[in-house]
């Protein structure tokens, strides 16, 4: 959700007061929020012997032992949530002089052309970018 708000794809009108005043969420962003979950779900971390699964197969395993200790199959519970780690070296400002950035300051600054092309339409698209370290400090100094 922290996301889409960044990324300015959910706003006031995107909320739907009902009959009961309870608020909810309009269909579209709705399944926005669902198909950004589900891409985090399927993102793969390292969890038992140093491997790596999906989140999704990492709740599953962790409630299948949760089960088999209440039903007293195991003696013990080891519940293991992975270190999840945002992969993230964008921020709004940055994002915004990226979109903002006209061919002139692009070849100024010595960006390739294909690369801010790519970053444009990710970041378009909703994408998180990875960015490399010498293109932020370049595009840092606008």
């Amino acid at each position: 959700m922290i996301q889409l708000l960044e990324e300015e794809k959910i706003k006031k009108s995107d909320f739907i007061i009902t009959e009961n005043y309870h608020i909810r969420l309009g269909e579209d962003v709705a399944k926005l929020l669902i198909e950004r979950i589900n891409s985090n779900f399927n993102t793969k971390y390292y969890y038992k012997n140093g491997k790596n699964y999906s989140y999704q197969i990492i709740l599953h395993d962790n409630l299948q032992q949760l089960s088999n200790f209440i039903v007293e199959k195991e003696k013990e519970f080891d519940f293991g949530i992975p270190k999840i780690k945002l992969n993230r070296n964008d921020d709004m400002k940055l994002r915004e002089k990226i979109l903002k950035m006209t061919p002139e300051e692009r070849e100024r600054l010595g960006i390739n052309k294909s690369t801010l092309w790519y970053i444009k339409k990710n970041l378009k698209t909703g994408k998180t970018v990875s960015i490399y370290d010498k293109v932020i400090s370049k595009i840092q100094t606008i």
